[in-house]
């Protein structure tokens, strides 16, 4: 099997209930990313599939 890879996409901002907007990890999920296990890995990326943000609430925007 291939090494599943991370989702990140590199917005990495949380909900208040811990879930990125950009990829749906939990917090744990991805600091512990590289600890997991490739069959680990394979069954968050399926529950982040499913994964939503808390209504109403959206990533924080920086202007330049």
């Amino acid at each position: 099997m291939e090494e599943v890879q991370s989702p990140c996409i590199s917005v990495c901002q949380y909900d208040s209930k811990g879930v990125c907007f950009g990829c749906r990890r939990t917090r744990d999920e991805a600091g512990n990313w590289s600890r997991y296990t490739n069959e680990e890995r394979a069954k968050i990326i399926k529950e982040i599939s499913l994964r939503r943000n808390v209504e109403g609430e959206e990533p924080m925007v920086f202007l330049r």
